[in-house]
């Protein structure tokens, strides 16, 4: 594919603030505290509706703007140094769809960037899988990987190994969220809501774990706090220039292995109960009709429920940034008030 190369960026002041794309979300939000914790400038691009009191901290300008309406932006990535890009309509509030936000939105995200000479666009992206087509958040961004690729703009895509934050929670552990300022698992969306009624605490009160697949499914899975340090780290690392990376954990436990994790810090037997990549893949259709984005839902489970090999530290490594074992994340979190 022909790339086509923008003018060169001229000499910029110093401090130019980092644009935070999605900045009112579980990831957003830890990327901007870690930023205003390190006394960066930054901007946190929020919807006007979007929950934002947690973002009003040192150093940081809170900007109204919305992928779903492309005008909105050009405002917003004026003046930016660098731009992290984590939005997307995964778990969508009102007017956000797939099209609008993770396709025409980052289309236009990316001419803004362009026009505005940003120096790295860092795009938060997903594993590449061979179900990439079956899960509609994928399928886009694998599209907006090529797009970025193509435009001439120096930026970084890092493909991160699921969130231990979020997923274990989606499996029934409360204390996976607990002290989490924006966590995923309390965005209103209805279908979402639902489904934590049913699964939300289970570990806690039941001492059940319901996964997708089977206890002996293995993820690399990653802290939330330490793909915020990814995606700062790679805004102006050399490894990450123009690079797409694959980012992992530094272990790939089982679902069974992280049971007997859980047990510990909740002092209980905790068991694992699996369901079978089938009944994801029989319920994305029944939903697709209906709702894109519950279909993607239960397409993401059935990706989860496939056997596949984990994604690795060592890009991490190359960051600079050290990785956090799931004992010692379930071990913090439960030392948090309750």
């Amino acid at each position: 594919m022909k790339t086509r190369s923008p003018p060169p960026p001229p000499a910029q002041p110093a401090h130019r603030p980092v644009l935070v794309v999605g900045a009112s979300g579980q990831l957003g939000t830890r990327i901007v505290q870690q930023l205003s914790a390190a006394r960066q400038p930054t901007r946190a691009l929020v919807r006007p509706t979007s929950r934002q009191q947690h973002l009003r901290l040192p150093r940081v300008d809170i900007v109204h703007a919305d992928l779903a309406e492309p005008a909105s932006l050009d405002a917003a990535v004026q003046g930016a140094g660098t731009v992290i890009a984590s939005a997307s309509a995964l778990a969508p509030l009102a007017g956000s769809r797939f099209a609008t936000v993770d396709d025409a939105g980052y289309a236009a995200l990316i001419a803004a960037c362009v026009k505005h000479r940003v120096e790295r666009l860092v795009l938060v992206s997903v594993p590449a899988t061979p179900f990439d087509a079956k899960v509609p958040l994928f399928a886009h961004k694998r599209r907006t990987e090529q797009r970025l690729a193509g435009s001439g703009l120096p930026h970084a895509v890092l493909r991160f190994a699921p969130f231990m934050d979020t997923w274990f929670a989606l499996a029934g552990l409360a204390l996976a969220t607990r002290g989490d300022a924006a966590p995923l698992t309390a965005r209103p969306w209805p279908f979402l809501q639902r489904f934590m009624g049913v699964v939300g605490g289970l570990a806690e009160s039941r001492g059940l774990l319901i996964v997708p697949g089977g206890g002996d499914r293995r993820h690399a899975f990653i802290a939330v706090d330490d793909v915020a340090r990814c995606c700062i780290a790679a805004t102006r690392h050399p490894a990450a220039l123009n690079a797409t990376l694959a980012i992992g954990g530094p272990e790939a436990p089982s679902w069974h292995e992280v049971a007997d994790q859980m047990a510990v810090v909740l002092r209980r037997p905790v068991q694992v109960v699996g369901t079978p990549a089938a009944v994801f893949a029989a319920q994305r259709l029944l939903m697709r009709p209906f709702s894109e984005a519950a279909a993607n839902f239960m397409a993401l489970n059935g990706f989860a429920a496939q056997p596949r090999p984990p994604e690795s530290p060592d890009a991490a490594a190359s960051l600079g940034v050290p990785l956090t074992r799931v004992a010692d994340f379930l071990r913090a979190q439960a030392a948090r008030p309750a």
